[in-house]
Parts: C-alpha cells; sequence; structure tokens
C-alpha cells in the first residue's frame, strides 16, 4: 500500500503534466537520440548507432563481463549459503559463513562496476552529442507556478 507522501508526491506529478509548460521544447526526433535511447537499454549500442564501432565493442563487453561476474558469485554465494546451513558444527559453519560473505562482496563489486560501466557509457554519448551537434544539446529542469490555478509543477527538457 503506497504511504500518504507517495500518493501526495504523485498527485502533484500528476497535475504537473496536466498544465501547461511555461515553454515547450518539442525537438525532433534525430539519430543521435535514437542512439542515447539505445545506449540507456545497453552500454555500447548508442556508440554502434553512431558507428563508433571500437567504443561499443568496449562498453558492451566490459557490461557483459560485468554481468557474467555477477551471475557467478550469486551461483558460487547461494552455494556457499546451503553448505553454511547445511553445516554439521560451528566451525564449518562459521567458515562457510566467511566464504557467502565474501562472495556477497564480490558480487556487489560486480554490481557497481556494472552501474559504473553504463555511467561511462552514457557520459561519452553525451560528451559526443556536443562535439558533434553543437553547444545546444541540454538537459534543463524548468520549475514554475501557475496562476490561474495556484499549484506548482516542475519539468524536464533536453534536446538532442
Amino acid at each position: 500500500m503506497l504511504s500518504k507522501k507517495a500518493l501526495i508526491f504523485l498527485a502533484v506529478l500528476m497535475a504537473g503534466q496536466m498544465l501547461p509548460a511555461a515553454e515547450e521544447l518539442k525537438p525532433e526526433p534525430d539519430r543521435l537520440r535514437q542512439a542515447l535511447e539505445k545506449s540507456l537499454l545497453f552500454p555500447g549500442l548508442g556508440q554502434l548507432a553512431e558507428k563508433q564501432y571500437v567504443k561499443a565493442v568496449v562498453f558492451a563487453s566490459a557490461e557483459i563481463f560485468c554481468l557474467l561476474k555477477v551471475a557467478v558469485y550469486i551461483g558460487q554465494g547461494n552455494k556457499a549459503y546451503h553448505n553454511y546451513r547445511d553445516a554439521k558444527d560451528a566451525v564449518a559453519a562459521s567458515a562457510w559463513r566467511l566464504q557467502t560473505a565474501k562472495y556477497d562482496r564480490r558480487r556487489n563489486t560486480a554490481i557497481l562496476a556494472g552501474a559504473g560501466v553504463w555511467i561511462l557509457n552514457m557520459i561519452d554519448i553525451f560528451v559526443f552529442a556536443k562535439k558533434k551537434y553543437g553547444r545546444n544539446t541540454a538537459l534543463a529542469f524548468h520549475p514554475y507556478y501557475n496562476h490561474e490555478n495556484q499549484t506548482f509543477g516542475a519539468g524536464f527538457s533536453y534536446c538532442f
């Protein structure tokens, strides 16, 4: 069940979407926007769309490597946890518990590395956008107040 704060937040967001924006930017869909959307889905796809093949291979292979490591450490951690759970004495249980913690730390590190690859991928495509398509590419936050309805709202605009 949603809390009252979450319901109020959703109501404010929905009210803000129904109000007319102070200034609306409607960029035409282009190749870079599609590349950005592809990069959001999986690292390297946007670079592939922009014919940056070396970067695409580097980002995609790094992300795949991180995801494979996460899967391996999940399996090893589960196996160590089952051995911990089935241990007959305290010494063995303690040793298996340490193994479980070790694999959990490695899994979390691999998840963090995968997120880092994704962030670097997004920074790369954004910098590429600035260089290729000029300085008018931007991401902006626009808070506003509607005097007629006495409501607050906010919007994001981006131009690629």
